[in-house]
C-alpha cells in the first residue's frame, strides 16, 4: 500500500468528498483555498532527506573531532604530569644518593635550609637560562656542598672489581710471531707476501727498539707495497735514502712515513733521486716527514710537485722549514690538502705569508700548529673562514692562545672530534665552556699541563664525557673527587686514560673508574705514588694495560700509548 506522502495523488479531496457526484462545489470559500496544503513534488523530498544526512554526517564529525581535542589535551597533560613527576623522583633519588652516599649526618633543619636554597638556586638558573657546563658545574658544586656536610665516618663504598680480578688473555700467535721477529729483524731475509699491515707492525717494534737500518727498509719497499711505514730512521743515511727511494715500486704506493729521517733528507737526497726517476710518487697520498731536521723550503718544493696527489702531509719538527713552506704547499694543494701538520717548526713565524697561505687551504680537516709562538692572530682568521672544515686540531704549546682563542673554536669548529690544548696556562674554565657547548661531536682530548678546575673537567665530562674515546689529564693538578666520579658515571666508552701526575686521587677512586669504564684499554699512571704497590700491581694483572709502573720500560706497551690528535692522519 502506497502511502500518501509517496504519492500525493491519491490523497483525496476534503470538499470533494461531502459531494455526492464528486462534482467542484460552485462557490468555493476561499479561506479552505488558501489553507489548502501544498504537495511537494517526489524528488524535493529525497533531496530534503538527503540534505538532513549530511548535516548530521558533519555534525557527528565535528564532534569526533572535539572529542578528539579533548582526549589529545587529556593524554598532553598527563605526559606533562608525569614528566615532572619523574623530574621529581629523579631529583629525590639523586638527593638521597648522595646523602647516601656521604654519609650525611645533617640535622632536618640544616637539610631544610639546603632545600630552599637549592629551589632558588634553581630558579635563577632557569631565569638565566645557562649554558649546559653551567648547568652541569652547578651540579657539582652542590654535590660537593652534601660531601661537605657528610661525617667523615663515611662507609665506604663496595666496587665490583670484576676487570681487576679478571686476568689477562694470552696473545696471540701473530703477536709472538711479530714479536720474535722484530728482535730479530738482522737475520729476515725476505717479507714477500707478507701483508702491510702486518710489515707495519713489525716495522712499529723494530723502530721502538731502534733497530732500523738500510736492510730492513730494503725488506719493507720490496713487493709493490702500498704502504711503507718506518717511525725511526735515525741511522739512514742521505745516499741510503736515494738508493732506497729509487729501488721501490712507487706505482702502487699510497703512503709513505719516514719518520726522525733527520740526516737523511736532504735537498741532495731528493735532488738525486729524482734525476733516477723523473715521474717521482704518482700515487703518493700521505706523507709523513716528522723530524726531518735538514728538509728546507726548496727540498720540499721538490717533494710536492713529485706527489701531484698527496692529500696530507706531516712536517712536525722540521725546524728548518719557513712561512715559504706553507706558501708552497698552499700554492700545489690549496683545494686538495686534508691534513697538515707543522706543529714544532721554528722557523715558521706568525706573519701575512703565514695567515694567507694557511687560509688558501679550502677542504683542511686536520691541524696541527703545536709549540708555534704568537699563533692566535694566524689561527683566528683561518677558524673564522674555514673551521666549519675541522675535524682535527692541535694547539698544543702554542704561546697565546688563549680563552679568546678558544672562544672562537667552540663558535667556528663545531664538527671538531679531537683536540689537543695542552701547556696552555693562560686558559681557564671559561675555554673549557665553550669547548663543552660548541663542540659537540669531540672523542679524544688532552689536557696536559693545563689549570682548569676540578669542577671545570668534571662538568666537561658530564657533558660530553659519553663520546670520548681518549682522554689525558697527564699533570693537571687540580684534577680530584668531581672528576673521578664523572670519569666513573659518564665516559663508559673510553678506551686510553692517563691519569699521570694527578696526584689528589685516592686509590678507592681510580678503583671506581677502572670498574666503571668497561671498555677501557689502556691506563697510563705515571708518578701515581700515593697508592699502594700491591694495588697497582693488582691492577696491573686485569684486561686494562697499566703503563707507568715503577720498573717498566716505556716500550713495554708502545702500542697502547696515547693516540695523537693526527692519528688518523698520520
Amino acid at each position: 500500500m502506497t502511502s500518501s506522502r509517496e504519492d500525493p495523488e491519491i490523497l483525496p479531496d476534503a470538499e470533494e468528498s461531502n459531494l455526492p457526484d464528486g462534482s467542484p462545489p460552485d462557490n468555493p470559500d476561499p479561506d479552505s483555498v488558501n489553507n489548502q496544503p501544498i504537495l511537494l513534488p517526489l524528488f524535493d523530498c529525497v533531496a530534503l532527506d538527503k540534505l538532513c544526512q549530511v548535516a548530521e554526517m558533519f555534525q557527528d564529525r565535528e564532534r569526533l573531532r572535539i572529542r578528539d581535542e579533548e582526549v589529545a589535551e587529556k593524554r598532553r597533560r598527563l605526559a606533562e604530569e608525569r614528566a615532572e613527576m619523574h623530574r621529581q623522583y629523579v631529583f629525590e633519588v639523586a638527593k638521597a644518593y648522595a646523602l647516601e652516599l656521604h654519609s650525611d649526618q645533617t640535622t632536618p633543619k640544616q637539610s631544610k635550609v639546603d632545600e630552599e636554597k637549592e629551589e632558588e638556586e634553581e630558579e635563577v638558573k632557569t631565569e638565566k637560562g645557562k649554558s649546559r657546563f653551567d648547568d652541569a658545574k652547578n651540579a657539582i658544586k652542590k654535590r660537593r656542598r652534601y660531601s661537605r656536610l657528610s661525617s667523615t665516618s663515611a662507609t665506604t663504598i663496595e666496587l665490583c672489581m670484576t676487570k681487576a680480578t679478571t686476568h689477562r688473555t694470552a696473545p696471540t700467535l701473530t703477536e709472538l710471531c711479530t714479536r720474535v721477529l722484530a728482535k730479530n729483524s738482522e737475520s729476515i731475509k725476505s717479507l714477500y707476501l707478507v701483508p702491510d699491515h702486518l710489515k707495519k707492525k713489525i716495522s712499529s717494534l723494530v723502530s721502538d727498539i731502534s733497530k732500523v737500518d738500510k736492510a730492513f727498509i730494503q725488506l719493507l719497499v720490496h713487493d709493490s707495497p702500498y704502504e711503507v711505514s718506518v717511525n725511526n730512521c735515525v741511522d739512514l743515511e742521505e745516499k741510503d735514502l736515494s738508493q732506497i727511494l729509487c729501488e721501490c715500486d712507487r706505482a702502487c704506493l699510497e703512503v709513505l712515513n719516514l719518520d726522525l729521517c733527520g740526516r737523511a733528507m736532504t735537498q741532495n737526497a731528493i735532488t738525486e733521486f729524482l734525476k733516477r726517476s723523473s715521474n717521482g710518487f704518482p700515487s703518493l697520498t700521505r706523507l709523513s716527514l716528522q723530524g726531518a731536521f735538514c728538509l728546507t723550503d726548496s727540498a720540499l718544493a721538490l717533494v710536492a710537485r713529485s706527489a701531484p696527489l698527496l692529500r696530507v702531509i706531516n712536517l712536525c719538527e722540521c725546524s728548518l722549514l719557513t712561512c715559504q713552506a706553507v706558501k708552497i704547499l698552499a700554492d700545489c694543494f690549496g683545494s686538495t690538502l686534508r691534513g697538515l701538520n707543522i706543529g714544532g717548526c721554528q722557523g715558521i713565524k706568525p706573519s701575512d705569508v703565514f695567515r694567507t697561505s694557511l687560509s688558501r687551504f679550502e677542504k683542511l680537516n686536520s691541524l696541527s700548529v703545536a709549540g708555534i709562538e704568537s699563533v692566535h692572530d694566524v689561527v683566528v682568521g683561518f677558524f673564522t673562514s674555514r673551521g666549519s672544515n675541522l675535524t682535527d686540531l692541535s694547539l698544543a704549546s702554542c704561546i697565546g692562545v688563549n680563552d679568546g682563542t678558544i672562544w672562537i673554536v667552540g663558535r667556528f669548529c663545531p664538527n671538531l672530534e679531537a683536540l689537543d690544548i695542552s701547556e696552555l696556562d693562560n686558559l681557564t674554565d671559561a675555554s673549557l665552556k665553550e669547548i663543552t657547548d660548541g663542540c659537540r661531536s669531540l672523542n679524544s682530548v688532552k689536557f696536559t699541563r693545563n689549570r682548569f678546575s676540578d669542577e671545570g673537567i668534571a662538568a666537561f665530562l658530564e657533558v660530553c664525557g659519553g663520546s670520548l674515546n681518549n682522554l689525558c689529564l697527564n699533570n693537571v693538578r687540580n684534577v680530584g673527587q668531581e672528576t673521578a666520579i664523572s670519569l666513573a658515571k659518564y665516559c663508559k666508552r673510553l678506551h686510553y686514560l692517563d691519569l699521570s701526575w694527578c696526584r689528589k686521587l685516592t686509590e678507592e677512586e681510580l678503583r671506581r673508574i677502572t670498574s666503571c669504564c668497561s671498555l677501557l684499554r689502556s691506563l697510563k699512571l705515571f708518578g701515581w705514588t700515593q697508592v699502594r704497590e700491591e694495588f697497582l700491581e693488582d691492577l696491573s694483572k686485569s684486561e686494562v694495560k697499566i703503563v707507568g709502573l715503577k720498573m717498566t720500560s716505556l716500550f713495554a706497551h708502545p702500542e697502547d700509548s696515547y693516540p695523537s690528535v693526527d692519528a688518523k692522519c698520520f
